[in-house]
């Protein structure tokens, strides 16, 4: 099994090689876009792009998640090209008819999200680029299960360049304001769209079942009110911000998301490499002692980072964004691990994929958009940024325990679900009284770090790696699904 996991590790940090550079890039972006940007186009821009990322979550009807899991069923290479074309064909389809219904609604969609038809053409870009995203998305899809992971960090790579440097080129030098960025957006993904249909051309051909794409919208389409719940709780927080506070108050809100962005930069990794590899061991004897050890130290890994980020978020914020983006420092500890829970979603629903049972991930994630939405209409208005995180933070976490406790329900697994709960709210705990009990100084920070220390050595003294209790001496019981 250690070899196993060493394949894991050794996975998720290709993968995460793969990632980090656009995550970072959007945390090294912002001294240069909230210094040439007003307050008001910055919080315009990142408006846009939380609309395009719940748009995009929707959009890809569960068919990544229909790709990982049935993929490594088919029979031979053929049968494989023609459940990727299949979905390929799907995909092009619907983004194509999505982006033409946001076209023709685009006034009245702007009047109700950016409180005002004047931002018409903003919708319109962000519509534009939906097609070109999924490809991107999808191209990444394929080179995960197909295990080509340098071909992934490559288009990974080159999408970053081209996004990022068109936006800049569009903000500084042709002076176009917020909408450089949607322009560099839209043309970016464009050119990665080709190039990851160039890097899985021997994965597909001009093929369609509607045999396989039958089973494949079995297996998706019951997510996508999943999906649509987790668009809510990751729009929520800048919409009721935008409504009850400030266009300002969600551009200093945008900069605390870089940190949501940070942390899940290290759970992204892990996630894009943990899907493929737990479906293909799934009939191992040995898998679900595997899949806990996994859990144990994707919590306290990702604890531990979330913790460090959002201890030193005032130090951080004082050295990205200029003086009025400092209150960004407070609501990023909540992101952080906010992050963390939306990870823990993902591997808690492990249990629900492998029992076939994913329209039961509706229920999980509308549970937690509700109290989401009832947290941002409650705390916003109120405490303003520091609400919205707080807020995001309970949505995302109320979703992460009931999935948690459902999939524990129709396929157990010997996770140590208390321990694991008790640690992370320990870490949580500490992170509050490093960011706001420790002084500014090299003193605070010599406090901070041997804070984090020991919560590092809380972690080794509970030898979360190992096999011990409930792990060790698991005997599976039947899923409700085998019964």
């Amino acid at each position: 099994m250690r070899e196993t996991l060493k394949r894991l590790g050794a996975e998720s940090i290709v993968y995460g090689f793969g990632q980090v550079t656009g995550r970072a890039v959007q945390l090294l972006l912002v001294p240069i876009l909230t210094r040439a940007l007003t307050r008001g186009e910055y919080g315009i821009g990142e408006l846009v792009a939380g609309y395009s990322q719940m748009a995009l979550l929707i959009l890809v009807m569960g068919m990544d998640g229909a790709l990982a899991r049935f993929f490594y069923e088919q029979p031979d290479r053929e049968a494989r090209i023609r459940m990727a074309s299949s979905s390929l064909v799907f995909r092009l389809g619907t983004s194509l008819a999505a982006t033409a219904a946001i076209a023709l609604f685009a006034g009245p969609l702007a009047g109700q999200l950016m409180s005002g038809e004047a931002y018409r053409k903003y919708i319109l870009l962000g519509a534009a680029a939906l097609p070109f995203t999924l490809l991107v998305m999808f191209s990444s899809d394929v080179l995960r299960v197909t295990f080509q992971p340098w071909k992934f960090i490559g288009l990974n790579f080159v999408q970053t360049v081209c996004v990022t440097g068109l936006s800049l080129y569009f903000v500084l030098v042709v002076k176009t304001g917020v909408v450089g960025v949607l322009y560099g957006r839209l043309i970016g993904d464009a050119v990665a769209a080709i190039i990851g249909l160039v890097l899985t051309r021997h994965s597909i051909v001009p093929r369609f079942s509607r045999t396989v794409l039958r089973r494949m919208l079995s297996y998706g389409l019951p997510s996508v009110p999943a999906a649509f719940c987790f668009g809510l709780i990751a729009a929520a927080d800048r919409y009721v911000l935008q409504r009850t506070r400030s266009i300002e108050e969600v551009a200093v809100y945008s900069v605390a998301l870089k940190f949501f962005a940070v942390v899940s930069i290290t759970i992204s990794a892990f996630q894009l490499a943990y899907g493929p590899f737990a479906f293909a061991r799934a009939k191992e004897p040995d898998a679900p002692r595997l899949y806990a050890r996994v859990f144990a130290l994707y919590l306290a890994g990702s604890a531990l980072g979330a913790l460090t980020l959002g201890a030193f978020a005032p130090e951080l914020v004082r050295f990205l964004a200029p003086v009025e983006y400092a209150g960004a420092a407070r609501p990023a500890l909540w992101l952080g691990f906010a992050a963390i829970g939306l990870g823990g979603y993902a591997v808690a629903s492990l249990g629900i994929g492998l029992a076939l049972r994913t329209p039961l991930l509706a229920w999980c994630s509308g549970i937690g958009a509700a109290v989401a939405i009832a947290a941002q209409l409650t705390l916003t208005p109120r405490f303003g940024i520091e609400g919205a995180g707080a807020a995001t933070f309970l949505g995302y976490f109320a979703t992460a325990f009931v999935t948690y406790a459902i999939a524990q329900r129709v396929h157990p697994l010997p996770y140590r679900g208390l321990r694991m709960l008790l640690l992370l709210a320990g870490a949580l705990g500490l992170g509050f009284a490093l960011q706001r009990l420790v002084p500014a100084g090299f003193a605070g920070a010599l406090v901070k770090l041997a804070g984090i220390a020991a919560f590092a050595a809380v972690c080794f003294a509970l030898r979360i790696w190992k096999d011990s209790g409930s792990v060790a001496g698991w005997v599976a019981a039947p899923s409700l699904s085998e019964k």
